[in-house]
C-alpha cells in the first residue's frame, strides 16, 4: 500500500526524496573520502616504516622569538656515535637509519640535472622498501672505503641517459667522477618523486660532498608496533644524557602523527556531516509535509477504514510505514549517489594531481546512512500518522 501511494504521486514523491538523497549522499560521500584519505596516508607512512618510525633531527640553527628569527648561541649535531649508542642503550629500538644529504647537480656529457643527494648505508634499501631495478645498491665495502659510487633514481637516469644504459658509466658531481652502480625502481611518497634522488655511501657523502661527519636526521624504528611512544621517551632521555641541549632535539613519532591525521579527518567528517544533517532535516520536513497532505487528501479513505473496523494503531501504522518507506528509498538512492560522488572526486584528484587516491565506502557509513534514513522516517512520520489515527470516522466520512 505504501509503495502504491508513492507510485500514484511520482513527481511529489521524487521531490520529497530529493532532500533525503542529498543528505545521505553527502554523508556517504564525505565518509568515503575521509576513509580514502586515511587509507592513503597510512599507505604512504607504511612505505617508510609505518607506526614503528620515530624521526630524529638536531635543533635548528634559528628559533623564533617575538616574531623574529634569532640564531642560537650554540650548535648541536647528530653523528654516527649517536646512531650506534642508541642501538646499545635503547632496548626497544630495532634499527637506526642515518641520513645526510644536500642538493647537487649531476652531469653526464652535456646533460645535467638538479637532484637530492643522500648519503646512506646498505640497510637503507630494506627499511625503505626501495630496491635497485638495475645493477646493485650500496654495500659495506663501499662504506668502509668511501668509494666514489652512486645509485641513480629512475628520473635522474632518464634525464641523464634517456634510454641508454647507465650502470657502469661515470657522472660528475662538483667536478668529481662517480661510477653508476645501480638504478632504483620508481617510487613516490606523499606526491614526492623519489626518482629525483641519487644515493651514495654515507662515508663518501660526508668526506667528499659535505665535508663533515654530521648527520641531518636519524630514522629510528621500534622493535614492534605499539612501542613507538616508548622508544620516543627512551630517545628523549638518551639525548639529555649525551648532549648539553638534548631537550631541544626534534623527536617525532609517526604514531602520534597518525593520531593527528585521524583527529583531523574525524573533525572534517563531523563538520561536513553536520552540514549534510541540515539536508536530512530539510528532507525530513518534506516527508512530514507530504504525509500531512496525504492525510488531508485521504480523509474519506481513513473514515471508511475506521468504519469497517480499522483501529487507531492500524491507521497510524499505515501512514508511518509510508513515511519510513519514503525515507529508506531516499536513503538507498543516497548511498549510491554518495558512493558515486566519492569515486568521482577520487578520479578527479587522480587526474589533476596525478596521484592515486582511493575512495572507500565503509560498512559503517552505509549503516549510519540507513539508520539516519529510518530514524528520519519515524521521527517525521509519527505526527502525520497520529493525526490520521485520531480522525473521527463520522467526520471523516462527511469530508469531501
Amino acid at each position: 500500500m505504501a509503495l502504491s501511494q508513492l507510485r500514484a504521486n511520482k513527481l511529489r514523491s521524487a521531490l520529497t526524496l530529493l532532500g533525503i538523497i542529498i543528505g545521505v549522499g553527502s554523508v556517504v560521500g564525505v565518509v568515503s573520502m575521509g576513509e580514502g584519505l586515511r587509507s592513503k596516508v597510512m599507505t604512504e607512512i607504511d612505505k617508510i616504516g609505518g607506526s614503528r618510525l620515530i624521526f630524529v633531527a638536531p635543533p635548528p640553527l634559528y628559533f623564533n622569538k617575538n616574531g623574529r628569527w634569532i640564531r642560537r648561541p650554540w650548535v648541536e649535531h647528530l653523528t654516527m656515535d649517536d646512531a650506534d649508542l642508541i642501538l646499545k642503550e635503547c632496548p626497544d629500538v630495532a634499527s637506526v637509519i642515518p641520513i645526510a644529504g644536500t642538493r647537487a647537480t649531476v652531469k653526464y656529457g652535456r646533460a645535467s640535472t638538479e637532484c637530492r643527494l643522500e648519503g646512506v648505508r646498505p640497510d637503507y634499501t630494506d627499511v625503505m622498501d626501495w630496491k635497485a631495478k638495475q645493477g646493485r645498491f650500496v654495500n659495506d665495502t663501499d662504506i668502509e672505503e668511501a668509494r666514489k659510487v652512486l645509485v641513480l633514481g629512475d628520473q635522474v637516469k632518464k634525464d641523464l641517459f634517456g634510454t641508454s644504459e647507465a650502470v657502469g658509466n661515470e657522472v660528475r658531481i662538483r667536478d668529481q667522477r662517480y661510477v653508476v652502480i645501480g638504478v632504483m625502481e620508481s617510487k613516490r611518497l606523499f606526491g614526492d618523486d623519489w626518482g629525483q634522488n641519487i644515493l651514495i655511501p654515507l662515508t663518501t657523502a660526508q668526506k667528499r660532498i659535505l665535508g663533515n661527519k654530521y648527520l641531518h636526521a636519524l630514522l629510528v624504528y621500534s622493535s614492534e608496533n605499539g612501542k613507538a611512544l616508548t622508544v620516543k621517551k627512551e630517545l628523549e632521555k638518551f639525548f639529555k644524557r649525551h648532549h648539553e641541549h638534548g631537550s631541544q632535539f626534534k623527536i617525532v613519532a609517526a604514531e602520534t602523527e597518525i593520531e593527528k591525521v585521524d583527529n583531523i579527518i574525524g573533525i572534517l567528517k563531523m563538520v561536513v556531516g553536520g552540514i549534510a544533517g541540515v539536508s536530512l532535516l530539510v528532507g525530513g520536513i518534506g516527508i512530514m509535509n507530504i504525509m500531512l497532505v496525504s492525510v488531508t487528501e485521504r480523509t474519506r479513505e481513513i473514515g471508511i477504514r475506521k468504519a469497517i473496523g480499522a483501529r487507531r494503531r492500524h491507521i497510524m501504522l499505515q501512514f508511518l510505514v509510508e513515511a519510513i518507506v519514503l525515507s529508506l528509498c531516499g536513503g538507498a538512492i543516497g548511498i549510491l549517489v554518495g558512493a558515486g560522488l566519492g569515486v568521482g572526486i577520487a578520479g578527479a584528484i587522480q587526474h589533476f594531481a596525478n596521484e592515486s587516491f582511493p575512495s572507500k565506502v565503509s560498512l559503517d557509513a552505509v549503516g549510519i546512512a540507513i539508520g539516519f534514513s529510518f530514524f528520519t522516517g519515524i521521527f517525521f512520520g509519527v505526527y502525520p500518522a497520529r493525526k490520521a489515527s485520531l480522525l473521527d470516522p463520522v467526520e471523516a466520512l462527511r469530508y469531501e
